[in-house]
C-alpha cells in the first residue's frame, strides 16, 4: 500500500449540466460537449512574432543542454549544439553515443557497399572476417615483444605469400624463421616499400658496377619501366621517392604491355620493371613470363 497526500474528488452533481458550465479543471470544456463525444471548440492561438519564435527556441535549446545527452527523448544534448568552428578541437567533448551517430551519418551519405560493383575498391566483408579485423584493432605489431604470437602469425602469412610467389630463400631464412618483407595496411604501401627495395638494392650494384661510393650514387636518378594503365599508388613512387617514370603503351587490341615494348625502355638505370595483373579498364594481364625472359 502506497500513503501519499490526499486529494480532492470532485463529483459530477446530478441532474441537467448547463451547457456553459465548465468541467471541474476549469478548461471551460462544457459538459454538452463531452456527453454527446463532439469535440470542444478551439480557442484561437495568440500570434507570435518571429523574434519571439527564435528566443523560446533558444531557450527550449539551453533546456535540452542543461538536462544532459540521453535524457530527452528526441536528442540530445549534444544534437543540438551549434557548432561554430569544425576546424578546430572543441573545450569540451561530445558524449561517444553522439560522436558515433555523427560518423555514421557521414557514413549514410556515401554508399551501401554491397551495391559498389564498378570499382576495385568494392569491401564486403563476412561476420567473421570482422570479427578476427577487430581483434587485430588491440594489437600494436611494431611492439614484438609485447606481442610475440601476433608477430609470428605476421611471419606465418608472409611466407605463406612468400611461397606463392616462388621468392628464393634468403641465406638468413633459419635465424629470422621467415622471409624478408612486411604486412603493410593497403597496397598503396606495399608498392611504395617495394619499389624502395628495388632502389636501394640497385643502388648497391650500380655502384660496384659504376666504382661510385655510397654518397656518390645517391645522386643518380633511377627509373621503373610501367604500363600506362599503373595505379595511382607508383605515381606517389615517382614524386616523393625520387624514381623516373618510364612508360611503356600497351596496344588497344590487348591492354597488355610486351617484351619487346619494356626492352626498349631499360637501360642502367633500371631498377624494376611492373607489371599488372588485371588492369582497371578490362582486367587483362600483362605477360610476366615473356618479360622475366626477355
Amino acid at each position: 500500500l502506497k500513503f501519499g497526500p490526499r486529494r480532492r474528488v470532485r463529483h459530477r452533481p446530478s441532474g441537467p449540466i448547463p451547457s456553459n458550465q465548465t468541467d471541474s479543471m476549469g478548461s471551460g470544456v462544457s459538459y454538452k460537449h463531452m456527453e454527446h463525444g463532439m469535440e470542444p471548440p478551439k480557442t484561437r492561438a495568440k500570434q507570435r512574432t518571429a523574434e519571439e519564435l527564435v528566443a523560446e527556441n533558444a531557450v527550449m535549446k539551453q533546456a535540452l543542454m542543461e538536462i544532459g545527452a540521453g535524457a530527452n527523448y528526441y536528442a540530445s544534448g549534444d544534437a543540438v549544439r551549434e557548432i561554430k568552428d569544425d576546424m578546430r578541437m572543441p573545450s569540451t567533448g561530445n558524449s561517444g553515443n553522439h560522436c558515433y551517430r555523427m560518423l555514421s551519418d557521414f557514413h549514410e551519405l556515401d554508399c551501401r557497399e554491397k551495391l559498389n560493383t564498378s570499382s576495385y575498391v568494392n569491401v564486403v566483408l563476412e561476420d567473421d572476417e570482422v570479427k578476427a579485423v577487430n581483434l587485430g584493432m588491440r594489437i600494436n605489431i611494431a611492439d614484438q615483444t609485447t606481442y610475440p604470437s601476433s608477430f609470428k602469425l605476421h611471419n606465418i602469412t608472409l611466407n605463406v605469400i612468400a611461397n606463392l610467389w616462388h621468392c628464393p630463400k634468403p641465406a638468413d631464412f633459419d635465424d629470422y624463421g621467415a622471409f624478408p618483407g612486411a604486412g603493410t595496411v593497403g597496397s598503396t604501401e606495399a608498392c611504395l616499400l617495394g619499389g624502395l627495395c628495388l632502389k636501394f638494392r640497385w643502388r648497391k650494384w650500380y655502384a660496384a658496377r659504376q666504382g661510385l661510393s655510397e654518397g656518390q650514387v645517391r645522386g643518380v636518378y633511377p627509373n621503373l619501366v610501367i604500363s600506362t594503365c599503373f595505379q595511382a599508388a607508383w605515381e606517389k613512387l615517382f614524386r616523393y621517392m625520387d624514381v623516373e617514370a618510364k612508360f611503356v603503351t600497351p596496344s588497344k587490341d590487348t591492354f597488355a604491355i610486351t617484351a619487346e615494348g619494356v626492352k626498349a625502355q631499360i637501360d642502367e638505370k633500371t631498377i624494376g620493371v611492373v607489371c599488372i595483373l588485371g588492369n582497371h579498364y578490362g582486367g587483362q594481364y600483362d605477360p610476366v613470363w615473356e618479360i622475366d625472359e626477355m
